[in-house]
């Protein structure tokens, strides 16, 4: 074993070992929604152990300390490459779904930096929705076919947000207005003045 793969195993030990400090609601709920989202072999979950599973409660790049920032900017790079689209559109739909916290679970049960349902995680094949590359990679390729399928960023913004049903039926809600203007602000200011939703 190498050195950083035995420090890195010290330490997830000793974190483990005060577990009380560790089983906070937040953590149970990702547990019980990762979970729901398992097809046989496909995530390991061990029953109530942060830590213990692929995605439990505590993530091997937090304890090695290998910078999540950059693992995060890293995903968005290469997501934006893989998908033409603009990495700064892809750090605006962060910082507006999750504000950068690959832990984020909505009440709704949208999970990770881009806030992905379990069926748009099942349907993109995400193993581990809180794992960053995971996430961002799937989150940027929706963004990417919603924008396909709708022509312009506004609207796959509003689909992303409602769904794509709602922008096609024109029933796009106010909440979600001021999310896409929330986050084309962060991305492209000069465009808030021709967004058109409906």
């Amino acid at each position: 074993m190498s050195g950083w793969r035995a420090a890195a195993a010290l330490i997830t030990g000793s974190l483990l070992a005060s577990a009380p400090a560790l089983a906070d609601e937040p953590i149970a709920r990702r547990l019980a929604v990762l979970k729901s989202l398992a097809s046989p072999g496909s995530v390991r979950v061990s029953a109530g152990v942060p830590g213990a599973g692929g995605c439990g409660g505590v993530r091997w790049w937090r304890v090695t300390g290998y910078g999540l920032r950059a693992r995060i900017e890293a995903a968005v790079r290469d997501a934006a490459l893989r998908y033409a689209v603009d990495p700064a559109l892809i750090r605006a739909v962060i910082r507006h779904e999750s504000a950068f916290d690959p832990d984020a679970v909505s009440h709704k049960g949208a999970m990770g930096l881009m806030q992905l349902m379990p069926a748009t995680a099942r349907e993109f094949g995400v193993v581990c929705p809180f794992e960053p590359r995971e996430n961002v990679m799937a989150g940027s390729l929706y963004l990417r076919r919603l924008h396909d399928r709708f022509g312009r960023w506004p609207l796959a913004l509003a689909a992303y947000n409602a769904g794509p049903r709602r922008v096609e039926a024109r029933r796009v809600p106010e909440e979600t207005r001021r999310y896409v203007r929330l986050v084309v602000a962060s991305w492209r200011p000069r465009l808030l003045a021709w967004i058109e939703l409906d």
